[in-house]
């Protein structure tokens, strides 16, 4: 051995440093993983939709809870008002319905004048409703424009169908609480394919039945009614259907229709 071979060698430690790795400096912590850090950013997004998310359904819950009767209150109006609004108007877009079926289907003056009588004071309520739901910015059932356009066409002419008859609102049917004399589509077809006395029969019966269900919303709005313009419709209405039904019912016997009583009347 050499005397330069026992030598420690002056450049280099007797300790051996870790070298480290690529792309860190020494003396700082480590870096995150790119994707770690992406997919902490797409959490933190996806809490601030979620926060932003839940306080719209809380708005909007306050907003039907609390804003919305607070405007019907200091409007003078509540839910029963407009919700009966809606039903008599849907109603009485029937009744422009059934009116439009008798030209050529009836070749009875009295049952078409009658009809015609029906559907124009049926038109006028659906007319004085709708006013007064524009009137608190409260959509008009499609159905009840539909009614006054066709009623604006004419009920003394024949409408142009697929056989079906004419149709015044599809979207009248049915309403909450039971149906208040509404027919279904398919009676209505059933109905339009009639003529003579057999169609004024049968019309004449469906809008006996039709109106004594418009009794009902109408009686419920006049006991629990909130608004008083509402309230004097609901009664304005009542009165007519007490009278017409009556017509109706005489008119019916006259052509060979069974006997109609109702206590609703009364």
């Amino acid at each position: 051995m050499t005397p330069q071979d026992s030598t420690t060698n002056p450049t280099t430690d007797s300790t051996t440093e870790t070298t480290a790795p690529s792309g860190e400096v020494p003396g700082q912590e480590p870096t995150a993983p790119a994707s770690a850090y992406g997919l902490g950013r797409r959490l933190r997004i996806m809490g601030a939709v979620l926060a932003g998310g839940l306080a719209v359904v809380l708005a909007l819950l306050l907003w039907l809870g609390v804003l919305v009767p607070a405007k019907q209150e200091a409007a003078g109006y509540s839910d029963a008002d407009s919700g009966y609004a809606a039903t008599a108007i849907e109603h009485n877009a029937q009744a422009v319905q059934l009116a439009a079926l008798a030209p050529g289907r009836s070749t009875d003056d009295d049952v078409l004048a009658l009809a015609v009588e029906v559907g124009e004071a049926s038109a006028g309520r659906v007319d004085e409703l709708a006013a007064w739901l524009e009137a608190r910015d409260i959509p008009v059932p499609a159905a009840g424009r539909e009614a006054l356009a066709l009623a604006e066409g004419g009920l003394t002419t024949e409408v142009p169908d697929d056989g079906s008859g004419p149709r015044a609102g599809a979207t009248a049917h049915s309403h909450e609480g039971g149906n208040h004399g509404m027919l279904t589509d398919e009676q209505i077809d059933g109905m339009a394919r009639l003529e003579g006395s057999e169609f004024d029969i049968a019309l004449l019966a469906a809008l006996v039945e039709h109106h004594y269900g418009g009794l009902q919303p109408a009686d419920k709005e006049i006991e629990g009614g909130m608004d008083a313009e509402a309230v004097a419709l609901a009664q304005s209405e009542a009165d007519a259907i007490r009278v017409e039904v009556e017509d109706v019912r005489d008119l019916l016997a006259d052509v060979g229709g069974p006997g109609q009583t109702n206590d609703e009347t009364n």
